[in-house]
């Protein structure tokens, strides 16, 4: 049986991700994380989209390490999130080693549960951010089967799906309207207000991308 979990924040990336994980695999499960984030309003979408979906299982799990660390917009007590497209550099939203955490406590999971994929909707457009470029993907699913158990058992591969590097967020939205995602059902905004600012560079990645594949 082909099985499969994925990161799912309750945005629009990560649900396009789970249509098409659905379409895709046979048993998919559903990972989200309450780890201080600024935006935790997303875990209410999350889990709505989740039931949606018809996972087999959707896991919440609490990092709760990063309420120690404030230099993110991200997190509370952090810098505030700043309006705009996202400039050169790092931006100030990165929350550090943020995917790292995520994957190695998804490929917990996957150990446990006998699961042999991860998925994570990381894109063109997050490449700002150092765990979203190819070169990290590969690192970690390098580092992921030279530490699990299940691959030392079976000899067989876990293996990162990452399905949307190299495309766009219109690419992504594109997607989403042919499997048939609720879009309406999802929340990508990073300051956690409802409704959404519009205005932080999540905000306008996402109504762009939206107003794009409406008006072709």
């Amino acid at each position: 049986m082909k099985r499969i979990i994925v990161l799912l924040s309750g945005g629009m990336d990560s649900a396009t991700l789970l249509w098409l994980c659905k379409k895709e695999f046979e048993e998919v499960y559903a990972l989200s994380f309450e780890y201080g984030q600024r935006h935790r309003v997303e875990l209410k979408y999350a889990k709505e989209i989740a039931e949606i979906a018809g996972v087999r299982e959707h896991i919440i799990v609490e990092v709760p390490h990063y309420r120690l660390i404030k230099g993110s917009a991200l997190l509370e007590g952090g810098p505030e999130v700043p309006s705009g497209a996202y400039t050169q550099g790092v931006p100030v939203t990165n929350v550090p080693m943020r995917n790292l955490v995520f994957l190695a406590i998804a490929s917990s999971f996957a150990d446990a549960y006998d699961i042999d994929h991860i998925a994570i909707g990381v894109h063109a457009l997050d490449t700002p951010y150092p765990d979203c470029r190819v070169e990290f993907i590969t690192a970690m699913e390098s580092a992921i089967n030279a530490g699990s158990a299940l691959v030392a058992r079976t000899r067989r591969r876990i293996h990162l799906y990452a399905p949307f590097l190299g495309m766009s967020k219109v690419d992504i939205a594109r997607l989403g309207k042919e499997l048939g995602v609720p879009f309406e059902k999802t929340y990508s905004c990073y300051t956690g207000v409802e409704p959404p600012c519009g205005i932080c560079a999540t905000c306008l990645q996402r109504e762009e991308a939206l107003r794009t594949i409406m008006q072709s």
